[in-house]
């Protein structure tokens, strides 16, 4: 346990590859529509940490030293430290600022993370109405808990393959290729689960491998047998197989994460053909020896090449993917690209490059980092902080740190060193106690529904209100169908037309639905008829948007197939358009969609077309919202304003208004009707109590705040000469 590290643990060059990773995953959280692939920071550490770890332990198998104790124990030394750490400053933060319910819900996240089964606890939370990610502190540990359980299982992968010192990695290339064609099989791969991701880590196992075996492969004198040959041939056109059919099933769409998902499958393509062929030449030695030679004559270029291609695939995933279908086959760019800058060697000039002092020094805390970061930069968001700007604030603080648990928790955990000087390190069973205590604290804020006595009785209404039975007001279940519910609209949502009633559609997702409660009391006034045709995550669009529900291309059909038959007066479209965006979907996509379907309804007849723009979002929710922003003032006093709205949505929301111009239809700015330089409204009528709040959530409306847009947006929803001209 106290050997000298095997040189990959040394190697400067991946430090930097470490540092490039973590300030891509930083910069994209601060600044996502600036680097709005820098999620693929995480994809380039599952490779590094595939390596590192596979390499360590193919080294001590073979030099006989392998144990699963001392692993762990290693493990418990390098991960716990920090974790424990951050886990705690949450938790003091938490105390401080969130209210009975957020503690309690962050309380489960501590105590998942304190079983590395937090990215388990994030799937099962993920839904159409899950909270926002960005009111989730510990979101970000998803990938640790992936990280940890490829740990659980790669020892015992590496020995289930060794014959004695003689180390293979056999089961986990057999396990990372059924990850892989999982992810390519899964109609809608999961983000947070690790056998979509094995993969990646399984990966950087093989690089590690290969670069061990690199002497023997080149001799040709690495013992690979007829069976192993048979079954990377088979394994090679098992993938093709699917890399073809998938490529055959592809919709014609030009879009930015279909054109990389394509060129991806194409990539993979030819790696089963290039598997295939370099097996095969391997079985002739003859040929094998004299593609050894060609390589090994031009090998110092093969190595530049191979490093210079790598960077440039990170950088490019890191500048141009999209969170859109994330993980799918484009995953394949930044695991491949860090695969070839570490294989390339320490020597290139690329590696030279990341090997500088100031890449080494952030690749040094990077985990860390990582760590202090997204907290931060939550809790700076729940405080008020909003914009680039602002962002920087606690960003310099998860340096600050990052670099303070380096030097003050990890170095004398891990080494017995303290500013410089030989320090006792605690034994393992400490530092993993410390995990379990840290654990027991989450389980008791949810015990006890996150100590709701820290607070006044006011302030805990605040944060406990809601609306009882919340979708009841939409029709739920008849004109408003739930996510993953595949039934029609009952027959009440599609009345017949009575002779000289004018007939509205109301058309598209959940906030479409919101509108109902307010057009029911228009249509009490003005005696129209209402048709609802309105489902969870399914825009009112002909073309598909990001994250859409299994069911939206069924019902989408089928309502442009009954809208001719229908031919309504009036038809409202309504969309999460600000979500679609921050989901993924670019400006230019969400207002391609709604003018290809305006023009498809003028040309089916319809005569007038309400377009709803987007609507603002709080930070958590509403309530939660009021509450921080009361408990910070120590007042009781509900304000009428709160908040404010992001520049990418007020540009979608002026895109929209503008193209609404151009089409000749009317436009409601949502916007406008609840936001001004002061804040977004938060009542109707003041004074009330409980409040009159307008949201009951995080983006949709309650039924007072659904009749005082309507009310507002009357004169634009029906042509009436005493109202203003449209838009």
């Amino acid at each position: 346990m106290n050997a000298a590290l095997p040189s990959a643990a040394v190697r400067r060059d991946i430090e930097g590859l470490r540092a490039l990773a973590v300030l891509a995953v930083v910069a994209g959280h601060v600044a996502p529509s600036l680097l709005q692939g820098g999620f693929c920071g995480v994809d380039v550490f599952f490779v590094i940490s595939g390596y590192l770890i596979g390499r360590h332990l193919l080294e001590d198998i073979e030099a006989g030293r392998f144990s699963f104790l001392h692993f762990y124990a290693r493990r418990a030394r390098r991960i716990l430290p920090a974790l424990v750490t951050v886990l705690i400053g949450v938790w003091g933060v938490g105390w401080l600022i969130l209210s009975g319910p957020e503690l309690s819900a962050l309380g489960r996240h501590i105590a998942a993370a304190a079983v590395f089964s937090n990215n388990i606890l994030l799937w099962s939370e993920t839904g159409y109405f899950d909270t926002a990610a960005t009111s989730k502190p510990l979101l970000h540990l998803w990938s640790l808990g992936i990280e940890e359980q490829f740990y659980l299982l790669v020892p015992l992968l590496l020995w289930l393959g060794a014959r004695g010192r003689d180390a293979s990695v056999r089961w986990v290339g057999r396990a990372s290729l059924v990850s892989l064609l999982i992810l390519l099989i899964e109609p809608m791969p999961s983000f947070f689960l690790l056998h979509t991701r094995f993969w990646e880590l399984g990966a950087g196992v093989a690089t590690g491998y290969l670069s061990l075996k690199a002497a023997a492969l080149g001799r040709g004198t690495l013992a690979v047998s007829k069976a192993r040959y048979r079954e990377l041939l088979l394994w090679a056109l098992a993938l093709m197989f699917v890399v073809a059919l998938r490529l055959g099933a592809r919709e014609d769409d030009a879009g930015q994460a279909s054109l990389a998902a394509s060129l991806a499958l194409g990539g993979l393509f030819i790696l089963g053909i290039c598997t295939a062929q370099l097996a095969s030449a391997y079985q002739r030695p003859a040929a094998w020896q004299k593609l050894a030679a060609l390589c090994q004559r031009h090998v110092l270029r093969l190595r530049a090449a191979a490093a210079s291609a790598g960077l440039a695939l990170i950088a490019g995933s890191m500048l141009a993917m999209t969170p859109a279908d994330w993980p799918g086959a484009q995953t394949l760019f930044p695991v491949l690209g860090t695969a070839l800058v570490i294989a390339a060697g320490p020597g290139t000039a690329v590696n030279r490059l990341l090997a500088a002092a100031p890449l080494v020094f952030v690749g040094s805390i990077s985990y860390p980092l990582y760590l202090w970061h997204w907290p931060a930069l939550v809790f700076s968001r729940f405080l008020g902080g909003a914009g680039l700007a602002t962002s920087l604030i606690p960003v310099c603080a998860a340096f600050l740190l990052a670099w303070a648990t380096r030097e003050w928790v990890e170095d004398p955990i891990r080494f017995g060193r303290l500013a410089g000087r030989a320090v006792a390190a605690p034994p393992v069973w400490a530092v993993s106690l410390a995990l379990v205590l840290t654990g027991l604290v989450g389980v008791s804020a949810v015990a006890t529904e996150g100590y709701p006595g820290r607070f006044s009785p006011a302030l805990r209404a605040i944060a406990s209100w809601s609306v009882p039975d919340p979708y009841s007001p939409w029709r739920a279940n008849r004109c408003y169908q739930q996510p993953g519910v595949t039934a029609p609209y009952a027959p009440e949502c599609t009345p017949e037309r009575r002779p000289g009633i004018p007939q509205v559609l109301l058309w598209g997702d959940s906030h479409a639905a919101d509108l109902y409660p307010g057009l029911l009391e228009l249509q009490t006034r003005d005696g129209f008829g209402v048709v609802q045709w309105t489902a969870a995550g399914c825009p009112p669009t002909r073309t598909a948007l990001v994250r859409e529900q299994p069911a939206c291309s069924e019902r989408r059909a089928a309502a442009l197939a009954a809208m001719t038959r229908l031919a309504p007066d009036t038809v409202l479209l309504a969309g999460a358009w600000e979500l679609y965006l921050d989901w993924g979907a670019s400006e230019d996509r969400i207002v391609a969609a709604t003018q290809d379907v305006i023009g498809w309804l003028r040309q089916s007849g319809v005569r007038q077309i309400v377009l709803f723009g987007p609507a603002p979002t709080w930070n958590a929710t509403l309530p939660t919202d009021l509450f921080r922003y009361m408990s910070l003032r120590r007042t009781e006093h509900v304000p009428l304003r709160l908040g404010s709205v992001t520049d990418e949505v007020r540009r979608l929301d002026g895109a929209l208004a503008a193209q609404a111009v151009a089409a000749h239809v009317r436009y409601v700015s949502v916007l406008d009707r609840f936001c001004d330089s002061r804040g977004c409204r938060t009542q109707g009528r003041e004074g009330q109590v409980p409040p009159d709040l307008l949201f009951r959530d995080r983006d949709h409306l309650t039924v007072s705040g659904s009749r005082f847009l309507l009310d507002a947006a009357a004169c634009q929803i029906f042509v009436d000469p005493s109202c203003p001209a449209s838009p």
